[in-house]
């Protein structure tokens, strides 16, 4: 029997019991596919993060992630706490302060990350892949229906569309605030839409400095309501750069110091898990060459598992 050390991460936050918890087994090598299915099943989180050497050359370490039903391609928040627990206990070379950066395998591909790991914090930011966005024809009333919202609360000036996930831009806060999805009808339509989920955003925010805020669902993949969700929040960034500013609105962005553009994702407010994301664009003459998620976190629990 082999003894495997966890963590349980709030990612996107410096505050316990904010932002959105993952699970993080921090050396997975020796487990089963069935084990780690097993394992986020029982930890029962959004997602659940394996570390595991690399397959690939060119990759430092590879990971997996595994939702309470089944595994995913692609987690941002469980990427940011694996990283925050790994850089916590001076892993993968990070026992000193600075800059640490590594290539990780996962199933979107060779994926970068950067740690910035400081005597009081740590900041993680890992790079998303590009998005390719389809211009969604209009929902149908169903769909409408099981989110909780009409078509005249849709904008009509932004286009809804479509990726791994669903976005839709509504017209004020207050829809975002007041949804209530019809969990099984939701997952049934996103089966048929062939998504993994659905980003429901509003330009309208919180605070001054954000640039989004928004809400994601995703029934059909066990998880009713994501926290805060960086694989949705990314491809965000690069929504408000390709629709949003081309048509006027006002959006709150930071230069950054190498030329490209940060905004900030709200997400997680209204079921009192409230995080922040990070995102950020790097720009060649305009066009969007890289897309990350950057973020802290904090650890809440740390054990081990006999396997």
């Amino acid at each position: 029997m082999k003894t495997y050390r966890i963590k349980i991460v709030d990612a996107f936050t410096k505050k316990q019991f904010a932002g959105n918890p993952a699970g993080v087994v921090l050396d997975a090598n020796g487990l089963s596919d069935s084990q780690m299915q097993l394992i986020g099943r029982e930890l029962n989180l959004s997602e659940t993060a394996f570390i595991l050497p690399a397959t690939e050359p060119g990759a430092n370490l590879r990971i997996r992630w595994f939702t309470p039903i089944g595994e995913v391609a692609l987690c941002g928040h469980a990427t940011i706490a694996s990283f925050h627990a790994l850089a916590e206990e001076g892993m993968e070379g990070m026992r000193t302060n600075g800059q640490h950066y590594f290539r990780l395998q996962t199933r979107s591909g060779i994926l970068a990350v950067r740690v910035e790991k400081n005597f009081y914090d740590t900041t993680v930011e890992f790079e998303l892949p590009t998005p390719a966005f389809k211009i969604k024809k209009p929902l149908s009333r169903k769909t409408l229906h099981a989110l909780g919202i009409t078509a005249q609360e849709v904008m009509k000036d932004l286009p809804v569309v479509t990726e791994s996930y669903l976005y839709i831009p509504v017209k004020r806060l207050s829809i975002i605030e007041k949804l209530k999805p019809d969990y099984t009808v939701l997952a049934s339509e996103l089966t048929k839409l062939k998504v993994q989920g659905v980003c429901v955003f509003s330009l309208e925010t919180k605070e001054k400095y954000s640039a989004v805020h928004s809400r994601f669902f995703a029934p059909h993949y066990g998880i009713n309501e994501d926290p805060v969700t960086g694989s949705s929040n990314g491809p965000l960034g690069f929504y408000l750069h390709k629709y949003v500013l081309p048509a006027g609105y006002p959006v709150a962005c930071r230069e950054m110091s190498d030329g490209g553009m940060e905004f900030i994702g709200e997400q997680g407010d209204v079921i009192k898990r409230p995080g922040r994301v990070k995102i950020r664009l790097r720009l060649k003459q305009q066009t969007v060459e890289d897309v990350s998620i950057a973020g802290e976190a904090v650890t809440i629990l740390d054990s081990t598992l006999k396997m």
